[in-house]
């Protein structure tokens, strides 16, 4: 959320303020962003059963290859 509401989206919070206001220099205008979060079970990705809550840094990147390939 910190990204989004700092680089990335239309609108920004500045330091200090409590208000939002358009974003001079938005991340989405030039690029496209895409979020992984890792491993499964995290933030808003899901996981089916609760196996899939156990991880390695293997079964992770190969997570994390299987949602890229899936993207594209």
């Amino acid at each position: 959320m910190l990204g989004l509401l700092s680089e990335h989206g239309p609108y920004v919070f500045d330091d200090g303020e409590t208000i939002i206001k358009p974003n001079p220099y938005p991340w989405n205008t030039r690029a496209n962003l895409l979020y992984i979060e890792s491993p499964a079970g995290v933030g808003y990705s899901v996981a089916n059963t609760t196996d899939d809550l156990l991880h390695s840094d293997m079964s992770s990147s190969e997570d994390a290859f299987t949602g890229l390939r899936n993207f594209y």
